[in-house]
């Protein structure tokens, strides 16, 4: 009987819905296949290169590429400590699209792998300069180098108390100084 003609005990109204037989025949539920376990970035490029190359058209290949990808933080990218294997992952990032068949294009986001790849060129640009973290933000805080009237104000109204007793020692100081 077609949908369209009226069941003849119900009239135009629906039959009462039952539950779907259980089918015996459908297949277990797989895992989910896990993603690649790594330590340093290089091991990070050596293996995406190797799940790209590999290009099966298989959903628990996608997944498991997407997922070794989007393990790439930008935690751990500021932990990474070679300028080489940075090289490696800013020229992965910078070619995401260059043709792969799932490659990092479908993993990140594009402003996810803009992030990622600020955060890569700073690291890089660090190292260079021979240093592990970057300087604080802000004005570096020289009391000695202060007006008078600064340093009062600054006594007065700074929430910082480590930086208010450091001003406080320099008030004594230039005070020590006046008197001779």
């Amino acid at each position: 009987m077609s949908w369209r003609e009226p069941d003849l005990f119900y009239g135009d109204k629906q039959p009462p819905r039952t539950l779907p037989p259980m089918k015996g025949y459908r297949p277990a539920a797989r895992k989910a296949a896990k993603p690649f376990a790594w330590e340093s970035m290089g091991a990070w490029v050596r293996l995406m290169h190797r799940l790209f190359a590999l290009e099966a058209p298989s959903s628990e290949h996608y997944w498991r590429t997407r997922e070794t990808a989007r393990a790439l933080t930008v935690e751990r990218v500021r932990e990474c400590r070679h300028d080489d294997d940075l090289a490696r992952c800013e020229a992965m990032l910078v070619e995401a699209r260059a043709g792969w068949l799932y490659g990092l294009d479908r993993a990140f986001t594009r402003a996810e792998r803009g992030n990622l790849l600020v955060e890569v060129r700073n690291r890089r640009q660090l190292l260079a300069l021979g240093r592990e973290a970057p300087k604080p933000k802000g004005a570096r805080m020289d009391p000695r180098c202060l007006p008078d009237d600064a340093l009062e104000r600054l006594i007065q109204s700074h929430a910082d108390t480590g930086l208010v007793d450091r001003l406080r020692g320099e008030r004594e100081r230039r005070a020590v100084e006046r008197r001779g």
